[in-house]
């Protein structure tokens, strides 16, 4: 019951609840829910599973999955000088920070089954550990750290390095994708590739426009560049799950289900394709293939919304919060910008001026451009004067209207009816609120939007929209949000007679090579809930602390005894509830030797410098800060690895890749979809 509800977000204005779902119609019913939507821009990541697992609870429920049809995910707009082919597309890993451009992929693969999320730049600093500590010296310093193999070795034990040339080698979490541009940009700016080596995922990869493109999936045609990218990623995530499975027998069934797989695609191919139809082609056939008889039908968000004429807008309810934005600007934007500064999210600001604004909506103008449907994406600008209104389409990809109006637009059907009258659109268009506003539409009752467990980003700062929008407005729809839990490293044990090789991020603190299935799931939240509390109890020292940490470290080691001075910053640890966690985490051995050398090498430049007093020469000074430099690179190194652990459990917990699934054992998907839960998500006002 919704009285057994866990909050999971507040503030004054609202309180969201999360509670399961045992019997999902009945809480549907319940809550005068009469569809289901789920949205996903790539179907073969864990979209088939979670579709699968409503599919099978929902019955005879109205369930309308569809292909959230975006744009090709963004490139390093940095590398584009730095390109030497004349491609149009280009494989990269994820990564962030504002140095290193923002990268953001969507059509993509993992290395296997065991992949590691993209640790931001922000995660660093919310324990205050500053990159800027060790970015700022790293063209300095660099070529010296390069020549200390002992240092070296210490940091590839724990799964790091910028040896792109043998990175697989050193990571075991495949190759290191588009590195020779990546070079030659990191020659020109050395800081920027701390911040890429800091961020980067492990063993994900996706195809992206090497330039800025406004293009829909549903527009991209799949030509020959795009098949060998495309062939490529299946390639690799087959290498990688080939790597991570130890019984040779294991692999050759692998080996047989992607020979079926590539099999269909190539047919499928054969024919002019976009990317997004492609998509739904081989979900629709994996799911054939595990199901005889089920038969799931995607839609897009492109055709779902799509208006050529007035009854395509008076058979839509897609606009409830467009029509408020249009009626309520003021109150909407102030709404918006609150809710995202809440959320803590790096989005354009809705801002008015002069009665001339960009709402966070763009349109998708439908092309016949020979003989193929192409859709191109404007931005929109509204300009609201005392006698006159216009509609501005912009982009660099679409060609600029302008449509004027005799009277202002203060609804969604007067702009609507603009658009349409204007007749500039013989072949239609389709008006999407951007990931914000298109959340709170697809959630708005009598409709609810079902997501992954760990998916969506936004759905905290919808909360928050919907709480301010009832503060200003007062009369807000009620919303709803479904969580399928997929629990695949609960439910690992399911697979049955398997070993894995784990990867390098993960071997470190299982603290062994190999495991099975019904081991994973026996210890993986326990492990998880240790490195927990390691971040938590590093959380908030300050750069000299680091310093004295590694004594700590050494000290519990049993390799030194501590100063008074050090105990000082034992004492506060264990304020924080450490007990001696450091003595039962497994540090490299190659890591404490080189920590005890740079500790014991400090210590004696420090008792020379005291000893010289002003005397002591320059150099002494400059050893210490390429020492201190050393150490502060070894634990951002330490807590990279901290981060990435249990960070990409929990996320892998929840977002498997399917394709990779399929390949390992599609009898344990079935068993998955069997095992999943789904939660419910209730937005509940204070006010």
């Amino acid at each position: 019951m919704i009285s057994c509800g866990k909050v999971i977000r507040e503030d004054e204005n609202f309180y969201t609840l999360k509670y399961k779902c045992d019997d999902l119609i009945s809480t549907l019913k319940r809550e005068n829910i009469d569809e289901v939507y789920k949205g996903d821009q790539n179907l073969l990541w864990d979209a088939i599973l979670t579709d699968l697992v409503l599919y099978f609870k929902l019955k005879e429920f109205p369930f309308k999955p569809f292909l959230h049809d975006e744009k090709l995910g963004t490139g390093d707009h940095r590398l584009t000088s730095f390109y030497d082919d004349g491609n149009r597309y280009v494989i990269t890993e994820d990564y962030a920070g504002k140095l290193t451009g923002a990268v953001y992929i969507n059509q993509d693969i993992t290395y296997g089954l065991f992949y590691g999320v993209p640790i931001e730049p922000s995660e660093y600093k919310d324990l205050n550990f500053k990159l800027t500590w060790i970015a700022n010296s790293w063209k300095d310093y660099k070529e010296s750290l390069e020549k200390d193999k002992d240092f070296v070795k210490a940091l590839e034990d724990l799964g790091f390095s910028w040896d792109y040339d043998n990175y697989s080698r050193i990571s075991g979490t495949g190759f290191v994708a588009n590195k020779e541009p990546l070079k030659r940009y990191f020659l020109r700016n050395p800081k920027a590739e701390i911040y890429y080596l800091f961020s980067k995922s492990l063993g994900w990869y996706g195809v992206v426009p090497k330039y800025s493109e406004e293009i829909s999936l549903s527009s991209i045609y799949i030509n020959e560049e795009l098949k060998r990218h495309m062939e490529k990623l299946f390639i690799t995530g087959v290498r990688g799950i080939l790597r991570q499975i130890k019984d040779r027998e294991k692999r050759k069934e692998v080996i047989e289900r992607a020979k079926k797989i590539k099999t269909y695609a190539i047919k499928i191919l054969k024919e002019e394709v976009t990317i997004a139809d492609f998509q739904i082609k081989m979900a629709s056939f994996i799911i054939k293939d595990l199901f005889d008889g089920v038969n799931i039908s995607f839609n897009k968000t492109s055709e779902m919304l799509k208006i050529k004429n007035f009854c395509d807008y008076e058979n839509k309810d897609f606009y409830y919060f467009f029509d408020l934005l249009l009626k309520n600007t003021e109150a909407f934007a102030r709404a918006y910008n609150t809710a995202l500064n809440k959320a803590k999210l790096p989005l354009k600001r809705f801002h008015i001026k002069n009665n001339v604004f960009q709402p966070p909506y763009f349109l998708e103008v439908f092309i016949n451009q020979h003989g193929r449907n192409i859709l191109t994406r404007c931005n929109i600008e509204i300009r609201n004067m005392d006698h006159e209104a216009s509609i501005k389409l912009f982009s660099p990809h679409c060609s600029s209207e302008t449509i004027t109006n005799t009277k202002n637009i203060q609804s969604a059907r007067e702009f609507l009816a603009s658009l349409i009258l204007s007749k500039k659109f013989p072949n239609g268009f389709a008006l999407i609120g951007k990931a914000g506003p298109f959340m709170a539409e697809m959630r708005r009752v009598p409709r609810v939007l079902a997501v992954p467990e760990e998916g969506s980003k936004y759905a905290p700062m919808v909360d928050y929209f919907l709480g301010e929008l009832k503060k200003e407005i007062k009369v807000v729809p009620e919303s709803h949000l479904l969580r399928v839990s997929l629990n695949l490293l609960d439910n690992l044990k399911l697979l049955g007679d398997f070993v894995f090789r784990l990867p390098k991020f993960l071997r470190l603190y299982f603290e062994k090579t190999e495991i099975t299935p019904e081991e994973f799931s026996q210890v993986w939240r326990r492990k998880v809930e240790e490195i927990e509390k390691i971040i938590e109890i590093i959380k908030g020292l300050e750069a000299g602390e680091y310093f004295r940490l590694a004594k700590v470290i050494l000290w519990e080691k049993g390799f030194i005894e501590l100063s008074e001075r050090d105990y000082k910053l034992l004492n506060k640890l264990r304020n924080k509830g450490y007990n001696g966690e450091f003595k039962n985490l497994y540090f490299p051995e190659s890591f404490l030797k080189v920590l005890k050398d740079l500790v014991e090498r400090r210590r004696k430049i420090i008792d020379e410098i005291k000893s010289k007093k002003e005397e002591a020469p320059s150099y002494l000074f400059e050893e210490r800060k390429l020492l201190e430099y050393k150490l502060l690179f070894l634990f951002a190194v330490l807590l990279r690895s901290l981060l990435q652990f249990e960070k990409s459990l929990k996320y892998l917990n929840y977002r498997p890749y399917t394709i990779i699934l399929y390949l390992l054992s599609p009898n344990f998907i079935k068993e998955l979809i069997k095992n999943s839960e789904v939660y419910m998500e209730k937005v509940v006002f204070k006010i």
